[in-house]
């Protein structure tokens, strides 16, 4: 699976975890953490996208969907479950939606991106 797949991939399973409403995932530290989880991985999966395609795509903020993984990553206990719902209804859906119908048809027939050519952006 390549790198672009894998954030539309871990969209969809965040995107689940908000079908049951706020209040159930605020009161739910398994799913406050999964959701942690989550997104530490997509800025994992970021990082790995190649530097080129981060510039080719200006429209998303990649820096920041890496500064919520450092976040998350680093200060779990300063992370607040209202902002994590907050990114998870908002900007998740968002950056689906973008990788899967911008970038993803943009690069046509080429190889997708694997990440082996790509340098940090933290």
């Amino acid at each position: 699976m390549d790198t672009l797949t894998q954030i539309v991939a871990v969209c969809d399973v965040l995107d689940q975890m908000t079908k049951d409403g706020s209040a159930v995932f605020l009161a739910d530290i398994r799913s406050q953490w999964a959701a942690e989880m989550g997104l530490i991985r997509i800025g994992e999966y970021v990082n790995r996208l190649p530097v080129e395609l981060l510039r080719q795509y200006p429209e998303q903020p990649w820096r920041t969907v890496v500064a919520m993984r450092n976040f998350a990553a680093h200060q779990y206990d300063d992370l607040e479950p209202r902002r994590v719902w907050q990114t998870l209804v908002v900007n998740i859906p968002s950056l689906r939606d973008y990788v899967s119908t911008v970038i993803i048809p943009g690069l046509g027939n080429a190889a997708q991106p694997d990440g082996d050519t790509a340098k940090s952006h933290e």
